[in-house]
This record gives C-alpha cells, sequence and structure tokens, in this order.
C-alpha cells in the first residue's frame, strides 16, 4: 500500500488526541492502596493503555499483567479497575517462583516510535472504491489487531512482533514516512489513530 500519512501524522505532531496516560486517573479510585499491600488501585480512562499506566507508576506491562490477570494487556475497557505497584515498593508477583521479566518473547530490536493510520485517503490517498483500498504491501489485506507498517529494512515483512503496551502484531505494511525504528499501527477508524498520536520509546521484539 503507498501510504500518505499526512494528515494523521500533522494531527498527531500537534498533539490532537496524544495520549496523556493517567490523565483521568484523579478520581476516588486513584492510588488507592490496599492494607497490607505493595499496590494500589486505579481506575481507567479513556485512550489509557498498559504500557502508558506502567510508565507512570514506575512499572512494566508483564507486571501489571500478571497483577491482575490480564491475557492480552492491549484489552482493557475504560472505567476496569487495575491494581499497580506502589512506587518505591517491591512487586511481590512472580512466576515459578522468580521475578516477572520486562519481556521474554524473542529478539530485543530496541525502543521505537509509534504511530496509527487507516486505509482510507486521510492515510493512504485511497477511497472505499479505490481497487488497492485496504491492501498492504504483503498483498493480504489490512486488519486491525494484526497489521502494521514496518520498515523492512529494520523489520522484514511477514515477521510477527511484540510492541510493549500493544500485544502481538505481524509485519504486513511499508510506507513512506515509515524509516529506521518507527512503526505504523493499522486502526480501522479515524479517531482511533487520531487519538493514538505518537508514543515513543516502546520496546519493540521480534517474535519469529
Amino acid at each position: 500500500m503507498n501510504i500518505n500519512r499526512w494528515i494523521v501524522a500533522a494531527l498527531s505532531l500537534a498533539g490532537v488526541g496524544v495520549l496523556a496516560a493517567g490523565a483521568n486517573h484523579g478520581g476516588p479510585w486513584s492510588d488507592r492502596a490496599e492494607a497490607g499491600a505493595s499496590y494500589a488501585t486505579v481506575s481507567v480512562a479513556k485512550g489509557d493503555t498498559v504500557y502508558g499506566i506502567a510508565r507512570e507508576h514506575g512499572s512494566n506491562v508483564p507486571t501489571i499483567a500478571k497483577l491482575n490477570g490480564l491475557k492480552d494487556p492491549s484489552l482493557i475497557r475504560v472505567g476496569q479497575k487495575l491494581r499497580v505497584p506502589v512506587k518505591g515498593e517491591p512487586v511481590r508477583k512472580q512466576v515459578n517462583d522468580e521475578a516477572v521479566p520486562v519481556m521474554a518473547r524473542g529478539k530485543s530490536l530496541g525502543e521505537f516510535t509509534l504511530t496509527a493510520y487507516t486505509s482510507g485517503p486521510e492515510s493512504t490517498g485511497k477511497s472505499p472504491d479505490h481497487p488497492a483500498y485496504g491492501v498492504t504491501s504483503s498483498g493480504a489485506r489490512v486488519a486491525e489487531g494484526v497489521t502494521v507498517a514496518v520498515d523492512p529494512e529494520v523489520i522484514p515483512i511477514g515477521s510477527r512482533v511484540y510492541i510493549e503496551g500493544i500485544g502481538y502484531r505481524v509485519a504486513q505494511d511499508t510506507g513512506s514516512a515509515i524509516k529506521g525504528k518507527r512503526i505504523d499501527v493499522y486502526m480501522d477508524q479515524v479517531n482511533q489513530a487520531r487519538q493514538f498520536g505518537v508514543k515513543k520509546g516502546v520496546r519493540v521484539e521480534l517474535v519469529e
């Protein structure tokens, strides 16, 4: 797909919809530590991700996921209550008597900058009646929760990656603005892509 994301990118760089993780965590459930526990409870606000909440509280995604029994950290809902480690307190949650690793799914590729895009003209310049609408560089059709655009010099097309705070995705697409350590996450809705904004310093692993 010939990606032209100038509108989404412009909105992102202008700060439109950029996630301010935890900005709405000031409610009655915010940072409420339970007696005898080394964690507090926060309420998920619109636009929050486990990655953002973890960074805000000096933790990491695997720890938050294990503490809350999240099978897929990318699937959280507004109003959901999550336990987070209290800053400065040891995390007691362990697996097989070993501390939860930060990431242990594949080969570390380092930290990336994340943006988001759609199939529509705001990102690709193609309308739904275009023959290449919704078709990625790999030939596969885009799918939310699966497709990401990458620089094939960094991540080979067809590779499976794990993106911290996002989950597993497949490198199916490319884009003229996607160079180096940058990943564009496919989303169906324009407002979702705009709200996603720009996320920097996100750790990525090459699974296969």
